[in-house]
């Protein structure tokens, strides 16, 4: 694993994406909308501005599931060795769950 020297800060998740969902788990979104999956490399401190107080953050390794829209990537976006990586909010997590 490549170390990344980044640092991510508030709601903010950094991570990695996967080419295709894990075996383990699947979502589907009743309206159709792809669902994409990505390990978590950093986080935030997890300081909600907006709600003055601190949120829960997916821990470090967790593999987590957001929604995306057809015609808009979800997050910021950019490539190490050729790996894909997000940096998304946590408003847009659906769910997290421990990589295998």
């Amino acid at each position: 694993m490549t170390n990344i020297p980044i640092q991510v800060y508030g709601i903010n998740l950094l991570v990695k994406m996967m080419a295709e969902a894990p075996a383990d788990i699947r979502v589907n979104c009743p309206k159709g909308s792809p669902i994409r999956y990505g390990e978590v490399m950093a986080r935030g401190d997890g300081f909600d501005e907006g709600a003055n107080a601190f949120r829960e953050m997916p821990e470090l390794k967790t593999v987590v599931a957001f929604e995306e829209s057809a015609e808009e990537v979800e997050g910021h976006y950019f490539y190490i060795a050729l790996e894909e990586y997000r940096v998304i909010r946590l408003d847009s997590v659906i769910l997290s769950f421990p990589h295998e």
